[in-house]
């Protein structure tokens, strides 16, 4: 009886595929700003658009289920990341470390591009995987993109929510 009621009040977990904010070419690594924030108001969007504008780095936004996610796809050096992702936080702290994305998406969730910036070298793999979830992000010929890093993924187990 006991062990049927454990088995009732298990939670369902679900696998998530996440993207970690490191990146290597076999020689060095290299960072990647990533920001997750749990309030989509206009305030935030505006913020973030302005604050990734202000960091030279390309980027995506787009809501989530309950949030946004702020997706820097040009590669960064250790203080850099530091420094941004500091910035961010004063404005907007959130308890979400920047070190892993989900790329999974949770059930029912409709994802909302809101806002992106393309003016500066991109990772081509990073940048690939986002327009195939946001057809209409077109990168023209104009921006240099940067092969050659690895992406790291990472699979994780969440309660299913």
């Amino acid at each position: 009886m006991e062990r049927i009621l454990l088995l009732e009040n298990k939670p369902k977990l679900k696998k998530i595929i996440g993207l970690r904010n490191i990146i290597t070419d076999g020689k060095q690594w290299k960072y990647l700003l990533f920001y997750d924030v749990d309030n989509q108001s206009e305030e935030n969007i505006v913020f973030l658009t302005n604050a990734f504008n202000s960091f030279e780095v390309s980027f995506i936004i787009y809501k989530t289920k309950h949030g946004m996610h702020a997706i820097g796809l040009t590669p960064i050096g250790i203080k850099e990341y530091g420094i941004m992702f500091n910035d961010l936080q004063k404005v907007i702290p959130e308890y979400y470390s920047g070190q892993t994305i989900r790329l999974s998406r949770k059930e029912g969730e409709n994802q909302e591009l809101v806002g992106f910036n393309f003016d500066y070298p991109m990772l081509k793999n990073l940048v690939s995987i986002y327009q195939k979830r946001f057809p209409m992000l077109y990168v023209g010929s104009i921006i240099p993109m940067i092969e050659g890093y690895s992406l790291v993924f990472e699979k994780y187990w969440s309660v299913k929510k």
